[in-house]
């Protein structure tokens, strides 16, 4: 027998920021993702799925557990018109975010209240204390990090799509080697910035980017902000993972959202050179000016490392305000 689906609430991790409309007040720009659990046959389809699609590759896919954990969120059914509540402790209110679009996904400003001086809380479903999140708070003064996650923090391997399928699909997490020092350096050196993640991939893959984020730079965690993509064929999902339309779009959109939290905040933003974040961050300078303090690109192999290509992206920002490494260099 199939077992029955039910539904269920990720609820993400979320910058609390101080109501400009009232600076007694907090802020959280709080995601929610509303959905049915996938199971039976939809676990089944998602495996058959995975196998042929890297056959395709030349991968075996003998164990798939893993591969199917990591990606079940791309075969779960988004619920509409749900109403989420969000307890933060700390905070005099509960976060109340009204009605899921039809994805299941709801990104909405809510109101939590007077809270505490601190630098996290706990966040929890009203009605459901195991369903929990971080809720990162800063003020609108000092320094920040927006950092990319892929080939920046995180080996990846975007560049190469046999690599990584395994990585993502397979593969303990590795860090970049040096970055959770260097992160852990930054954290001492601006004086405890906060740390927002924004990544080209896609929402689903967020549990496992937080997990790789707690274990390998727990003193950096922050907020993750990913691609809200919905896969209408499950035999997309591959396709799917290595997306790269819009990802100039869609983390310009992200910095202008932090912007409008923090405007009076300087950014640090650190990216690498295997898709758009040297023309994204180029791009942030010139709308934003010394909102974005200073650009970090690391230089990752094959990709196009070219003078021509960062002499464009960077045009108009100082050379003073960025910095292309290599791993040597951190």
């Amino acid at each position: 027998n199939t077992p029955r689906a039910s539904n269920s609430v990720l609820l993400f991790d979320a910058p609390a920021f101080i109501d400009p409309a009232d600076d007694t007040s907090t802020l959280i720009s709080q995601q929610v993702f509303v959905f049915q659990d996938p199971v039976g046959d939809a676990l089944t389809e998602l495996t058959n799925i995975i196998k042929t699609g890297l056959a395709l590759f030349g991968i075996s896919g003998d164990d798939l557990s893993t591969a199917v954990e990591r990606t079940k969120l791309f075969v779960a059914g988004g619920v509409s018109g749900q109403s989420v509540s969000v307890a933060i402790s700390g905070c005099s209110a509960s976060g109340v975010l009204t009605g899921t679009a039809s994805s299941g996904l709801a990104l909405q400003n809510v109101s939590v209240g007077t809270c505490e001086t601190a630098a996290q809380f706990s966040g929890q479903l009203v009605d459901d204390a195991t369903t929990t999140s971080t809720v990162f708070a800063s003020p609108d003064i000092g320094f920040g990090v927006i950092s990319d996650i892929d080939d920046t923090v995180k080996v990846s391997h975007v560049l190469d799509k046999i690599a990584l399928a395994k990585a993502t699909l397979f593969e303990d997490p590795t860090p970049v080697s040096g970055m959770p020092d260097l992160y852990a350096t930054l954290a001492q050196t601006l004086d405890d910035p906060n740390f927002i993640y924004i990544s080209g991939s896609p929402f689903q893959l967020y549990p496992f980017l937080r997990d790789f984020l707690e274990t390998s730079f727990p003193e950096t965690r922050g907020p993750i902000f990913g691609k809200n993509l919905t896969l209408s064929d499950p035999a997309g999902i591959l396709d799917l993972l290595f997306d790269e339309n819009d990802t100039f779009d869609f983390k310009l959109s992200q910095i202008s959202r932090v912007q409008g939290m923090f405007p009076n905040k300087k950014f640090l933003t650190v990216g690498d050179s295997t898709e758009k974040d040297p023309e994204t961050y180029g791009e942030a300078f010139r709308l934003f000016g010394d909102f974005i303090q200073c650009i970090w690109i690391r230089k990752v192999d094959d990709a196009d490392n070219s003078d021509e290509r960062f002499a464009a992206a960077f045009e108009g920002v100082p050379e003073t305000k960025f910095r292309v490494y290599t791993d040597d260099d951190i």
